[in-house]
């Protein structure tokens, strides 16, 4: 193989390495830390889970209560949305246990299911997965 052509072809392999390396991110769910960021849960909350508008995170005994955690998340309340019209169970486990285990917090995780049972159970039966969220599973 010639020279050009050599690079023509690495280069064509190489775009299909990134396209797929792309395709693979996009269908993997996010972490707890981009739900948290790109919700801007961040802006109550606090980035350093100092609080704000919202409670702050740091040592709060309640997100010991993953039920708690979870209705929050998907219900809202005070001031808070709701975003259980957003957020699949993946990504509401996601960010439920990345607040349940940063600023010092070490409450355990949350799984998909526990997410899928509440939404379930608190909606009377009449709640599913946004169907535009990421990890949404109908």
């Amino acid at each position: 193989m010639s020279a050009p052509n050599s690079l023509w072809a690495t280069l064509r392999l190489s775009a299909v390495a990134v396209t797929v390396s792309s395709i693979a991110l996009a269908a993997s769910p996010r972490s707890g830390h981009d739900v948290f960021m790109h919700n801007a849960c961040f802006a109550c909350h606090g980035e350093l889970g100092y609080g704000g508008a919202g409670p702050g995170f740091r040592g709060d005994k309640m997100l010991a209560a993953d039920d708690y955690v979870v209705g929050r998340i998907l219900f809202g309340g005070g001031i808070m949305p709701p975003f259980g019209g957003e957020l699949s169970d993946v990504e509401i486990a996601s960010v439920g246990t990345y607040i349940r285990n940063n600023w010092g917090n070490q409450f355990g995780a949350i799984s998909p299911e526990k997410v899928a049972a509440a939404r379930q159970t608190l909606s009377g039966g009449n709640a599913e997965n946004p169907p535009r969220a990421q990890g949404a599973t109908q």
